[in-house]
């Protein structure tokens, strides 16, 4: 009973020191490793895993890792021992049921029943990797979604573009990265298109959220275009300029348009002519 109260005294003076520079209630589980095992574990860290304190004590550390995980969550450990590394890192573990935990942990150099252990303090953050998974995945769709589109598409924050989909080299002639990051005065003929085109796409998206209508480009190399353009504007209003908007090379179908009603006057002035005879 007294090297039981004496171990929990020299892990209480221990542990209030593992967080610094971290949150304070971040890091609530607590356990001792020693020759591979677990020699200490809180009723926190217990429960993360669905196990009891007493099923934990006595298990192989690495068996609670999920396999896929092991080697990297032993480097990172050996790393932080050796003072490699400062920030906590992730792992996931599986839980008695079989379901799957992610961990986010630090480890720390100890003495426990006189001998050398790992301290080990984590937290669950399950939801915040499910979470960024989901967004990942969200991210991908998106990725993908603009990849598969024929139409050129560009997301712009106060006139500059900050994403390009590959089209955008069929209309322009860029490749994205050489657009990311630029300004929109690259996709003008000339200064008085740039601000002009752009004051009144800017002005009809106050009153509404999208906009379509066509007007002159160029391309990389300096080629005039016309371009059929739809813009939404992100958010509820454009307090912060964040937009995007879509282009259709529309110059051959506007020179088809031209020719036809060309056409169209020189058939009804000889038609004009005929009748007069």
């Amino acid at each position: 009973m007294k090297d039981a109260t004496k171990n929990s005294d020299a892990l209480s003076m221990v542990i209030p020191t593992l967080g610094s520079g971290l949150p304070e209630t971040s890091y609530d589980s607590v356990y001792v490793v020693q020759n591979g095992k677990l020699r200490y574990v809180n009723p926190q860290f217990a429960a993360v895993g669905g196990y009891t304190e007493e099923e934990m004590l006595g298990m192989e550390s690495i068996l609670l890792i999920y396999p896929e995980d092991r080697k990297k969550a032993k480097e990172c450990a050996v790393k932080m021992l050796k003072g490699e590394i400062t920030s906590p890192y992730q792992f996931r573990i599986i839980a008695k049921d079989g379901s799957v935990k992610w961990i986010q942990e630090t480890v720390n150099a100890i003495t426990y029943k006189g001998k050398r252990a790992t301290l080990g303090n984590s937290m669950d953050v399950t939801a915040k990797s499910e979470e960024a998974e989901k967004l990942r995945e969200l991210q991908a769709q998106q990725n993908a979604l603009l990849d598969a589109l024929p139409i050129a598409v560009m997301g712009m924050h106060a006139r500059r573009i900050v994403l390009a989909n590959p089209a955008v080299e069929d209309v322009f002639g860029w490749k994205p990265e050489e657009l990311i990051g630029r300004g929109t005065r690259v996709l003008y003929r000339n200064d008085e298109d740039y601000e002009h085109i752009g004051k009144s796409v800017y002005r009809a998206l106050k009153k509404q959220r999208t906009f379509k209508t066509e007007f002159p480009c160029r391309r990389k190399g300096g080629k005039n275009i016309v371009c059929l353009v739809s813009v939404a504007r992100i958010g509820g209003s454009l307090q912060d300029n964040r937009i995007i908007a879509t282009y259709e090379d529309i110059t051959e179908r506007k020179r088809a348009e031209k020719a036809l009603e060309e056409s169209e006057r020189t058939l009804k002035a000889l038609l004009r002519s005929y009748q007069n005879k």
